[in-house]
């Protein structure tokens, strides 16, 4: 019994949760004007309406209730037809195609056209008249099916077949619903033989009215066209949204302009003052704000943007404090009650802004409310004794909020470049600053020093605060009151001050310093502090500093916050100079190494620049320089500059290599930047060589012979370099090299041998106990480094030269087509990717090389060999249809192999196919039916089908890349050949 119980409610629960399932909407993805509205309002919006065709659509129309008597007859329907009396008997009857009702012994009667009453009232009359004591009663047993043609933006358009009962709403969902692109404002219904009527779906959805809601004919016809003109309303409103405009004046449901929209979407979220802007793409795609009152409603037109934003009202006595306090809110105004009462340090973060606080007062009772600026360290200090009124509003900045001031979208803004509607969208004090500036173009705001301070300063991308998301008007209001501080400041842009302030207190909040009693009004340009010094790169705190009234020398720069990071490159420095005759800046190069250890020093200016590189930006070696597609950290100019002055250091010390230097430098610090000797380096003898003489040589005594010479003392000596020298550290005895060979494979004790100085491939074998029985010498696999990396190299270089021929043909008259392009490009990427195995073909078989010993190989450190097993199989790769290693027949030929691997695919070339004998050579197969020529095959070769170099015909390089391609495919081959 209990299991019968949970079959039973197992059974009931599945059954609800498939008709939840089916029950619940189906999120249909945005569409292309959703995803574009969306963007712009910064909030997602959907088309309004679309969610009545969002859930499952009616299989056979609507459900019925009971047909009264007013239900219309016509041809289809079935009727019961019941008598009772002298006569008994019960009978069905559909109305023909005639529109008649034939029952036996009865008249015909013409029900088609009529009411059912009306009917019901002929077939009372029709009885008596034939039947005595007779009652008839008529029933509907199914109703007739009305074909509708749905056309246009619907999702299954076509002939629907529909209940009598139906509607146009009804004729669209069995049509699948009006697609995201459909109009649902413009649908044209079309009866037979009446004029067309307007299905505005708009009046069924907020009226539940409408020509939506009329019964359907046969044979008529919706045609949905596509969207119209839309906007869209976002922000504090009940229902935001995509909405359709009507396709004429005089729509019940509107909208015709702002208030009607804001209507339309239901009223804002709460009562109160509204603050709206609409944002209107104008004829040159340009997105500009206007700010909408409900008192002077704006048309719209198509495209634009309503964001809504109320204002509410305060409390009645009651003031508020709001922005960065730790519990922002409404307060009781008392009697008495200052607003210095407001707040205190203590509700207050660490980056509270000190010198201005804004007020929000009301001029009268439900009016709009002035700002003005206050001194928030006054308030705290108890200096300003300001009142508190009702309804008053305190707004405490944070840095964040007077940072966003100087940041890229309001600097661009103020200094007159065109706003982007993205940024406008998602911050109300943008909208409110744009449209101050197109308001008053030739106001202080638009064209006062502010803006044109701001046109030389590019700010950092800060996102919106949520103050002025909330607030827009407090951004055009704070940079009316702003300071923009400019030279000397390490953060330039504009800081807002409540009335004349001290720069002394100001610049530190900008990053600069001043030490004078100038003061600073809203509205002005200041300069802390001169331009400064600009220290950047590698150091510990890069920025800017103040020469100040002492001035400020080199070595002071370079040290404490300034001083070089262990990883700077002490031997050049970049110092650039204004040059006084105003043809810009003049570099000059000087060693950090010796700015910190006192050497040397130099007074500073204002507006000087001094740059310290990184090691390995300065030391980069110059193969890195030479690849395209690896840039260069350093500017041309500055490698340029440096590759002139470098001095090379060889030999024995522990990094050798080029290092610039600014001019002469001691030995020593040389040395110490080289990372000292190596153990094997010898301390008491270095070479110079000085530079070379120039090509009409002056002899005045500062010029070294081009001779090398010896320096006495070594690695001590006092000996200034120059740069063009070089400088050769001696070894006390020969470096030890790798000496170690790998033998693997089959022979009698594989491993590591330390290789003996003239020994040779026999000797190596002789060694490791000669060749098992199983070995096979003929397929030996023999690799060595530095043929591996010549054939990269050639690989690389073939890359380059590729590319080269690309790029020129790119930017010829008639540039090939991209297909083509692209299979070059992949081409170089295949050469680059290509790994090389630099194996050389050698004779392994120990009574051939007795035979003859000029074919024993001489052994170099680093050699890898392999003796492989004797294989059984003749391996065929490259553009076969099926690769495979097949069993050996020493009756098979190569196009017998080339057979049983399917053959080749049509992007083979079949006449450079070529065979990898086991010793690693390779052999032309040529066409042995032209030739009568057939390379002899044995246990391990392999049959390579290289790719046709017909796609590449176009390119320059053509003759190459037949030899190019069989490179790719011999190394693919070979690599194959060492994994097995």
């Amino acid at each position: 019994m209990i299991a019968i119980r949970f079959i039973i409610a197992l059974f009931l629960t599945l059954v609800f949760t498939i008709r939840a399932v089916y029950a619940a909407p189906v999120e249909t993805p945005p569409g292309r004007i959703e995803a574009l509205y969306s963007q712009r309002a910064g909030q997602e919006l959907r088309l309004f309406g679309r969610d009545l065709f969002a859930g499952p659509m009616p299989d056979d129309g609507p459900a019925l209730g009971s047909v009264g008597d007013d239900y219309r007859l016509g041809p289809g329907d079935e009727l019961s037809v019941l008598l009772r009396g002298q006569v008994s008997r019960s009978s069905r009857h559909r109305i023909g195609a005639d529109g008649m009702l034939l029952i036996q012994d009865l008249r015909p009667i013409a029900a088609a056209g009529q009411t059912l009453g009306a009917v019901k009232a002929e077939l009372d009359a029709a009885v008596a008249a034939t039947h005595v004591q007779t009652q008839a009663f008529l029933s509907v047993l199914s109703l007739r099916r009305v074909g509708v043609l749905v056309l246009g933006q619907v999702a299954r358009p076509g002939r629907q077949s529909l209940p009598a009962y139906a509607t146009a709403l009804d004729a669209l969902m069995a049509a699948g619903g009006v697609l995201p692109d459909g109009s649902l404002r413009a649908i044209r219904l079309l009866r037979p033989g009446a004029e067309p009527v307007i299905v505005d779906l708009y009046d069924l959805l907020v009226s539940g009215e409408g020509a939506a809601a009329d019964l359907l004919v046969d044979g008529a016809r919706l045609v949905v066209p596509p969207l119209g003109p839309t906007v869209a309303i976002a922000g504090s409103v009940k229902r935001p949204g995509i909405y359709e405009l009507p396709p004429g004046s005089g729509a019940v449901t509107g909208p015709d302009d702002t208030s009607d929209l804001l209507t339309l979407a239901g009223g804002a979220l709460r009562p109160g003052r509204d603050r709206s802007t609409l944002l209107r793409q104008g004829p040159d795609g340009a997105e500009r704000p206007q700010l909408v009152s409900s008192a002077d409603p704006l048309r719209l037109r198509d495209g634009d943007l309503l964001l809504h934003m109320p204002d509410g009202g305060a409390r009645a006595g009651s003031v508020t404090l709001s922005g960065a306090v730790a519990e922002p809110g409404e307060r009781t105004l008392t009697d008495g009650m200052r607003l210095a009462d407001l707040v205190d340090r203590a509700m207050l973060p660490p980056d509270a802004y000190l010198p201005l606080t804004v007020l929000l007062r009301r001029t009268q009772a439900g009016g709009s409310s002035q700002m003005r600026a206050l001194d928030l360290s006054a308030l705290l200090s108890g200096r300003e004794g300001e009142m508190a009124r009702d309804g008053d509003r305190l707004v405490v900045l944070s840095a964040a909020d007077v940072a966003f001031l100087r940041g890229r979208s309001v600097l661009s803004l103020l200094s007159g470049q065109v706003p982007d509607p993205a940024d406008l969208s998602v911050c109300a004090g943008l909208a409110a600053l744009a449209a101050a500036l197109s308001a008053d173009p030739e106001g202080a705001l638009a064209a006062g020093p502010l803006a044109h301070a701001a046109r030389g300063v590019e700010g950092p991308p800060l996102p919106c605060p949520p103050l002025f998301q909330a607030d827009g008007d407090l951004l055009p209001f704070l940079l009316r009151q702003s300071v923009f501080m400019r030279r000397g400041s390490l953060r330039p842009g504009p800081y807002p001050v409540a009335g004349p302030t001290s720069l002394a207190s100001l610049a530190p909040l900008s990053g600069g310093s001043h030490d004078g009693k100038t003061t600073a009004s809203p509205g002005q340009v200041a300069d802390p502090d001169g331009d400064g010094v600009l220290l950047s790169g590698p150091v510990r705190q890069p920025g800017l500093r103040s020469v100040g009234g002492e001035g400020l020398s080199l070595r002071a720069l370079l040290s404490g916050p300034g001083a070089p990071l262990p990883d700077a490159y002490g031997l050049v420095a970049l110092l650039e100079r204004t040059d006084p005759a105003g043809a810009g800046r003049r570099p000059s190069l000087f060693a950090p190494a010796e700015v910190v250890e006192g050497r040397f020093d130099l007074r500073l200016r204002d507006g000087d620049r001094v740059t310290l590189f990184l090691r390995e930006e300065v030391m980069r070696p110059a193969s890195a320089l030479s690849e395209p597609d690896v840039p260069d950290p350093l500017p041309p100019d500055i490698r340029a500059l440096l590759s002139e002055r470098a001095v090379a250091l060889r030999g024995g010390v522990m990094m050798p290599g080029e290092y610039p230097v600014p001019g002469p430098v001691p030995l020593s610090l040389l040395l110490r930047t080289g990372g000292g000797l190596k153990p094997e380096g010898d301390a008491e003898r270095l070479e110079l060589l000085p530079p070379p003489v120039p090509p009409r040589g002056r002899d005045d005594g500062d010029t070294l012979g081009a001779m090398p010479r010896t320096l006495t003392g070594g690695a001590t000596a006092s000996t200034l370099i120059p740069p063009g020298a070089a400088i050769r550290v001696g070894l006390k005895q020969r470096p030890q090299e790798r000496r170690g060979i790998l033998l693997a494979g089959e022979v009698a004790e594989p491993g590591t041998y330390d290789l003996a100085p003239g020994e040779t491939l026999s000797m190596l074998l002789d060694r490791a106990g000669g060749l098992t029985e199983d070995a096979y010498p003929a397929g030996i696999i023999f690799t060595r480094e530095s043929a591996r990396l010549a054939e990269e190299e050639g690989l690389r270089r073939t890359a380059r030269e590729l590319d080269r021929q690309l790029g020129q043909m790119l930017g010829g008259k008639n540039p090939p087509d991209p297909a083509r392009v692209e299979l070059a490009r992949q081409l170089a990427a295949d050469l680059r990717n290509t790994n090389a195995l630099g194996r050389i073909t050698v004779e392994a078989n120990p009574a051939v090389l007795g035979d003859r010993p000029e074919l024993d190989m001489p052994l170099q450190p680093g050699d890898r060999i392999h003796i492989p097993r004797r294989p059984l199989t003749v391996t065929v790769s490259g553009e076969v249809l099926a690769p495979a290693s097949l069993l050996f027949d020493p009756d098979k030929k190569p196009e017998d192999y080339l057979r049983e691997a399917g053959g080749l695919t049509r992007f083979a070339d079949d006449d450079r196919i070529f065979i990898i004998h086991p010793n690693g050579a390779a052999e032309p197969l040529e066409s042995g039916w032209l030739t009568h020529q057939v390379p002899t095959l044995t246990p391990g070769s392999m049959i390579v089908v290289p790719r046709d170099a017909e796609p590449f015909e176009w390119l320059p390089l053509t003759q190459s890349i037949t030899t190019i391609l069989s490179q790719i495919a011999f190394s693919a081959a070979a690599i194959a050949a060492i994994s097995n």
